[in-house]
Formats: structure tokens, sequence, C-alpha cells
């Protein structure tokens, strides 16, 4: 079983690994800029440690990426935009924005009636990809 949080957090941990291998030698930017969005990563992985709200640093994060790192951009899930709401929602498409609306209704339609629901299952299903 995969909860909602734990599949956007392996999804948020694939994209922190991503940038500690590429950023710290990005060459468009100087040291600071990239440790300033590598800092932004442990500050969002203590959010979810201490169950404290972690949207805004997430948009920030996904913000500076497509803004700063257009090569990067391309292998941000799409999940996490969604995940993350707020302006990341501009990057998504209204018929993706449905299909994650449609997602978020039927995972929590199934979480009160069975605990053992796996997002990661309901939204292969969701999207058509089973």
């Amino acid at each position: 079983m995969t909860t909602r949080l734990e599949y956007y957090r392996h999804l948020n941990d694939a994209l922190n690994e991503l940038c500690n291998k590429v950023v710290a030698q990005h060459p468009n930017h100087s040291e600071e800029s990239n440790n300033e969005l590598l800092e932004l990563f442990t500050q969002l992985d203590d959010c979810f440690a201490n169950n404290e709200d972690y949207a805004l640093l997430g948009q920030q994060i996904i913000n500076k990426i497509v803004s700063h790192y257009p090569d990067i951009t391309p292998q941000v899930h799409r999940d996490l935009l969604w995940f993350f709401g707020g302006d990341c929602l501009h990057f998504l498409g209204d018929e993706e924005i449905q299909k994650y609306q449609e997602l978020e209704e039927r995972y929590y339609e199934l979480t009160n009636t069975d605990e053992n629901v796996s997002y990661r299952n309901l939204r292969a299903q969701v999207f058509n990809m089973h």
C-alpha cells in the first residue's frame, strides 16, 4: 500500500536526488544559487519530517527549477505540480487537472471505506495506465 503522502514524498525524493547530482556542477548558475535550491530541498524534508506545511516550499522549488534550470524541468514529475499546487497548477492543462481532481475524490472516498488503498495504483487506474 502506498499512501498519498508516501507517493508524493517518493517523487520529491527522486527530484531532490537528481538536483543534488546535477545542480552542484551546473555551469549556468553561481554556487550560491545552486546551494539555495539544494537548501530548499533540505527545508522541505524538515517540513515533511515535522508534519509542517510544505506547499509553499514545494512551490518555490518547482518555480525555481522551471525559471532557472530549464534542463531539469522536463524531469520534474507532473504529479508534483499537482501536489504542491498554487502557482505550479499553471503548468498543468485543464484535462490533467480534471484527472487529478478525479483521483483525489476517488482516493478520499476509498479511504473512508478501505484503509489499504494504494494511491499509486489508483493513480494508474485514473490515468488509464492499467
